[in-house]
């Protein structure tokens, strides 16, 4: 999301930077962009993960 909403980098120069294909960033920006709508929403906070 930094990339391309922040730094205005195209889907492809994003994929580029981070060495994913451009369906690979388009799809993890729409779950970013979700998630953070849901959260601006005041929806279900994240569960907290266990680490070992």
């Amino acid at each position: 999301m930094l990339l391309v909403d922040l730094e205005d980098m195209s889907y492809e120069q994003a994929a580029q930077v981070v060495g994913v294909p451009i369906g690979t960033v388009m799809s993890r920006l729409a779950r970013g962009r979700e998630h953070l709508r849901e959260l601006m929403d005041g929806g279900p906070t994240p569960a907290l993960r266990r680490v070992k």
